[in-house]
């Protein structure tokens, strides 16, 4: 049996959660495309994988402070000040926090950092990880497949996927250029 849409999503979410610095976002829309079951499918993986990511932050940082701290500001377009932010987000209520963070372009894994490192209920964090992510990545596929609804008939799937994947392109180019790298 081969890695089908799900594997791919819950292994993006994973790793984006922890060290890897493109969303899962980029996998979800492209998949929104051709099938928004299938996206919405790859969502719900995503967001349950990148909770599994997110508690093994806690628990690195609950462990190894300094060197998972100095590890995340390896990852590109992270600084303190991400850092600085998530904890002002955080004071404004865990979930609340989490849910702006996610449609604000705050990593996630910032998140699960500052939750280790306070000491917030690992099972909590573990609890409100997938419902604080699961909405912005509905909210991509659904934009993606409503738009690609509207271009059927007028561009290829392949012209739609290159179109997609150029958008997330420039998105990362602004991104980077305005957090930098």
């Amino acid at each position: 049996m081969r890695p089908g849409s799900r594997t791919y999503a819950a292994i993006w979410g994973f790793t984006e959660a922890t060290l890897f610095f493109i969303v899962p976002d980029v996998l979800l829309s492209s998949l929104a495309l051709t099938s928004l079951k299938k996206a919405l499918l790859a969502c719900i993986w995503a967001s349950l994988a990148a909770a599994l990511g997110g508690i093994t932050i806690w628990l690195m940082i609950s462990n190894y402070p300094q060197e998972t701290k100095a590890l995340l500001l390896w990852v590109p377009g992270i600084s303190q000040t991400t850092f600085n932010k998530v904890g002002q987000l955080l004071s404004n209520g865990t979930y609340s926090g989490m849910v702006v963070g996610a449609f604000t372009g705050v990593p996630y894994k910032i998140f699960a950092a500052e939750a280790g490192s306070t000491n917030l209920n690992p099972v909590l964090f573990l609890l409100l990880s997938p419902l604080a992510r699961l909405p912005r990545f509905a909210v991509i596929v659904l934009v993606t497949w409503s738009l690609s609804r509207l271009t059927r008939g007028h561009m290829s799937n392949a012209a739609m996927l290159a179109l997609c994947l150029t958008l997330w392109i420039l998105f990362y180019v602004f991104y980077f250029a305005m957090v930098g790298w």
